[in-house]
């Protein structure tokens, strides 16, 4: 869990680097400042649903399914949280932080697929 969680931040770090820095060089903060925000949010979501996965997934098929259907369950609502308390409560750009957050999550979930499957 702990590995994990590891390795999810020097993924931050790395999109951050990457990413962050030729956007806010090239568009200002106003469309970096989005991509932070969405690589917490997908991070703590990661972090959240991977343990069910790691507490779970040494059983049978059903406990295996149990623990996919609960880290699913804590993605949907989590999400859905942040993306209201964000749009509703931050002056973000929401476009941006849209496309932040799905890439964030899409890379987070294959990159977790990854490492379960290893």
């Amino acid at each position: 869990m702990i590995r994990f969680s590891g390795y999810v931040i020097v993924f931050d770090i790395a999109c951050l680097i990457l990413a962050g820095v030729p956007l806010y060089l090239l568009a200002g903060p106003e469309v970096f400042l989005p991509i932070p925000v969405a690589l917490v949010i997908t991070t703590v979501l990661a972090i959240a649903s991977f343990y069910p996965f790691v507490r779970m997934s040494g059983g049978s098929m059903n406990r295996y399914m149990t623990a996919m259907l609960i880290a699913m369950f804590i993605r949907m609502i989590f999400i859905g949280v942040s993306v209201v308390v964000v749009f509703v409560f931050t002056e973000l750009n929401q476009i941006g932080f849209t496309v932040a957050l799905l890439f964030s999550y899409i890379c987070k979930s294959a990159f977790e697929t990854y490492i379960l499957t290893r």
